[in-house]
């Protein structure tokens, strides 16, 4: 008997949940008013007149300079002109949110944009060099090598060399490394205080006594050394980034092109208001400068009878 009935309250353990009935979402009225906007995108085809991330005052403001510019003189001039000032409304959201997709579409692909889907460092990122988005840019076999070695240089003084006050203390086993930094600042900036001294056999004093800015110096050497070293070897992954930026460049650029036509479609209805509110206008100009004893109706010869009788 025990072994029956552990096995129906086994059975009854592993029952499938009903499902739930009635009311399952948010209980609160702050809740429902955030959840009803969960499927919100871009707010093109929203009902709601005003978006969560719009203004409500700058909404009431335009349809009352609308109504103020319009004047309407009865109920259906103030309906026509309430639609044509709510269609004015999504115009405006719909330009503004097109230009901006449309900038962010087309800005320029930056190195630092590659430095960042690499993976690198913030120090990298900063000081990415411009031939990062062209693959076209070639390093040779030779000068990778010696970008390798002198960062192997570069690491090996920054470990041994901290808090010193005169480089030129370590000048013999670093000739290499301070050569190429030499070499380097020649080309970058041409007016600065050359590395090494005439005779070539030190630094240059005005390095000998400013320390800390020549390990700045030498920090943003080799963020150029370590471009230098591995830009061939990053190609393949910057090629597989920049294809598919791309592709998604074109297929955000059809999207927005779909977007422009509903923008169109708004344009004209909104103009289409406008068209019927004026011929409204003019019919009721109209039927104002009728005399009153003037009938509109075509007469017939069964009235002109009675008019006789």
């Amino acid at each position: 008997m025990s072994v029956i009935n552990s096995t129906q309250s086994t059975v009854e353990s592993v029952k499938p949940q009903k499902k739930a009935f009635g009311q399952t979402g948010p209980k609160t009225i702050r809740g429902k008013n955030r959840s009803k906007w969960n499927a919100l995108k871009d707010g093109a085809t929203a009902k709601s007149s005003v978006l969560p991330f719009e203004d409500e005052r700058l909404y009431k403001r335009h349809i009352l300079g609308v109504e103020e510019a319009l004047n309407p003189t009865n109920y259906v001039e103030a309906q026509l002109i309430r639609e044509y000032a709510e269609g004015l409304w999504r115009i405006i959201r719909h330009e503004k949110r097109s230009a901006y997709e449309r900038d962010k579409i087309l800005e320029k692909m930056t190195p630092a944009m590659v430095a960042d889907t690499l993976g690198l460092d913030d120090r990298y990122i900063t000081s990415a060099p411009d031939y990062l988005t062209n693959l076209k840019y070639k390093i040779s076999a030779q000068e990778t090598a010696k970008a390798r070695q002198a960062l192997v240089l570069f690491g090996h003084l920054m470990e041994n060399a901290k808090g010193i006050a005169n480089f030129q203390m370590v000048w013999a086993q670093y000739k290499d490394l301070f050569a190429a930094l030499g070499a380097w600042l020649t080309v970058r900036s041409p007016k600065t205080t050359p590395i090494l001294n005439t005779l070539g056999s030190g630094l240059n004093l005005a390095w000998q006594q400013n320390p800390k800015p020549f390990v700045q110096l030498l920090d943003q050497f080799s963020n150029h050394l370590f471009y230098v070293a591995y830009f061939e070897s990053f190609k393949p992954q910057i090629r597989v980034w920049m294809e598919s930026w791309f592709f998604l460049q074109r297929h955000e650029m059809r999207r927005l092109e779909s977007d422009d036509l509903l923008l169109l479609k708004e344009r004209n209805h909104t103009h289409g208001i406008l068209d019927k509110l004026m011929r409204f206008r003019k019919s009721n100009a109209y039927l104002e400068t009728v005399p009153d004893q003037v009938s509109l109706m075509a007469s017939t010869p069964e009235s002109e009878n009675k008019k006789t009788k």
